[in-house]
C-alpha cells in the first residue's frame, strides 16, 4: 500500500474504535446501572438481550442490502443510528429507555460492523487479511479504552452516563469521516436476491458462522460478566475494569503484530492456532489467584491469541464468497451478534441461580467448541473447493 493510500485507513480505524466502545463498554457499567437503577443483574442483564437483538439483526439485514443498495449510504446511517443510541444511553433518565436506546445503538453499531469489512476489502483489494487484522485491532483498541477510561471517570465525579456522553462526541467525530467520498457506493454486487440465497448451501459457510457463534459465546461472556465477577469476589469495580482492559489490550496488540502474516500462513490456519492457544490461557487465567498480577497477564496472551479470529475469519469470508462479499461479512458477524445476545443474557439467568463462577468458567467450553467448529471448516473447505 502506498503511503497516501494509507491514510484512507484512517476513518476505518475510527469506525472500529466506536464499534469497541459500543460493544465491549457496556459489560464495565453494569454494576453500576445496577445500583443506579435498584435492580438485580437478572434485571439489568436485559441490556445485553435488546442490544444483542439490534446488533445480530441489522447484520444479518445489512449483509442483504449491501449487495443489492449502496454500501456506503448503509455504513452513514449505522453511525447516525449510533449517535442516537449514544446519545439516549447518556440522557434518558429511566430504565425503560436506556434498554430502547440500547436496542437502537446496536442497530447502528451492527451496520456499522457489516459495511465496514467488505467496504475496506474493496479499497485495499491487495491484502484483505493484512487490512481487516490491522483495521480491527482498532476495535480492541475501543474495548481496551472502554473500561480504562470508566475506572478514570468513575474515581473522580463522573459516572457511567459521562462515558456515554464522551463516546457520542467521538462517534460524531467518525461519521464525519466517513461523509468524504472515498467510501465506494457498492463493493462486490450481486446480481440477484436469489443468488445471495444460493450460498447458504455452501457447508464451509455454516461452519464459518458456527464458528464465530462460540467465539462470540467465549469473548462476551467474558467481557460481560468478568468485572461483576470480580467484584463478587471482592475485586474493587476500578480494578476489575483495568483486568478486563487487559484482555482487549491483548485483542489490540495481537491483531497489530498477526496483520502481515495472515494473508501468508494462511486464513484458516492462523485461526486455529490463534483458538486453541486461546483456549488454553483463559483457563489458566481463571485458575491462578485473583488478587496476584496473573490474571491480568494470562487474559493479555488469551487476548492476543483470540486476537485473529474475528478478521482473519472475515477475509477468508469476502475473499472466498467474492461474489456476495456484503452478505459473507454479516453472515460471519451475525452468528457473532447472536452470541453476543444469547450467552451474557444467559449468563445473568445461569450467574442468579449458580453464581458467575459457574459463567466464567463456561468461557473455555465455549472456545473448545469454536475450535472443533474451525476444525470441521477447514475439511469442508477442502472438500468443496471454497478457498
Amino acid at each position: 500500500m502506498f503511503v497516501a493510500k494509507r491514510l484512507l485507513l484512517v476513518p476505518f480505524f475510527f469506525a472500529l474504535i466506536v464499534i469497541g466502545l459500543g460493544i465491549s463498554g457496556v459489560g464495565t457499567v453494569i454494576p453500576a446501572i445496577s445500583e443506579s437503577f435498584s435492580l438485580p443483574y437478572t434485571a439489568v442483564g436485559q441490556i445485553f438481550l435488546f442490544q444483542g437483538i439490534g446488533y445480530f439483526l441489522s447484520l444479518l439485514v445489512g449483509g442483504f442490502l449491501g449487495n443489492i443498495a449502496s454500501q456506503g449510504l448503509i455504513l452513514r446511517i449505522g453511525f447516525i443510528l449510533a449517535t442516537l443510541g449514544f446519545l439516549g444511553i447518556t440522557l434518558f433518565p429511566s430504565f425503560l429507555l436506556v434498554v430502547i436506546a440500547f436496542l437502537v445503538m446496536g442497530v447502528g453499531v451492527g451496520f456499522i460492523d457489516c459495511m465496514v469489512n467488505p467496504v475496506a476489502a474493496g479499497v485495499f483489494p491487495e491484502r484483505p487479511g493484512e487490512t481487516l487484522n490491522l483495521i480491527h485491532a482498532f476495535f480492541g483498541l475501543g474495548s481496551m479504552v472502554a473500561p480504562r477510561f470508566y475506572a478514570l471517570l468513575s474515581s473522580g465525579r463522573y459516572d457511567w452516563r459521562d462515558l456515554y456522553g464522551v463516546i457520542t462526541v467521538f462517534t460524531v467525530i467518525s461519521m464525519v469521516l466517513f461523509l468524504f467520498p472515498f467510501v465506494p457506493r457498492k463493493v462486490h454486487a450481486t446480481s440477484s436476491f436469489r443468488g445471495l440465497l444460493g450460498v447458504f448451501r455452501r457447508g464451509a459457510f455454516w461452519f464459518m458462522g458456527f464458528t464465530m457463534f462460540f467465539y462470540a459465546g467465549g469473548v462476551s461472556t467474558l467481557n460481560g460478566w468478568l468485572v461483576s465477577y470480580l467484584v463478587e469476589r471482592g475485586i474493587v469495580v476500578e480494578r476489575g475494569a483495568l483486568v478486563l482492559s487487559y484482555f482487549w489490550l491483548g485483542i489490540f496488540a495481537g491483531r497489530l503484530v498477526f496483520s502481515s502474516l495472515s494473508d501468508r500462513l494462511g486464513h484458516l490456519n492462523l485461526i486455529r492456532f490463534g483458538s486453541l492457544s486461546g483456549v488454553a490461557m483463559v483457563l489458566v487465567a481463571l485458575l491462578v489467584p485473583i488478587s496476584s498480577f496473573w490474571p491480568s497477564f494470562f487474559f493479555f496472551v488469551s487476548g492476543f491469541a483470540l486476537s485473529v479470529v474475528i478478521p482473519t475469519t472475515l477475509a477468508y469470508a469476502v475473499t472466498s464468497f467474492p461474489d456476495t462479499a456484503s452478505l459473507a461479512s454479516g453472515w460471519v458477524l451475525f452468528n457473532n451478534g447472536f452470541g453476543t445476545l444469547l450467552f451474557p443474557w444467559l449468563g445473568g439467568i445461569i450467574g442468579g441461580r449458580l453464581g458467575l463462577g459457574a459463567v466464567l468458567f463456561a468461557v473455555p467450553v465455549f472456545l473448545l467448541i469454536m475450535f472443533f467448529c474451525q476444525q470441521l471448516l477447514v475439511k469442508t473447505t477442502r472438500r468443496e473447493g471454497a478457498g
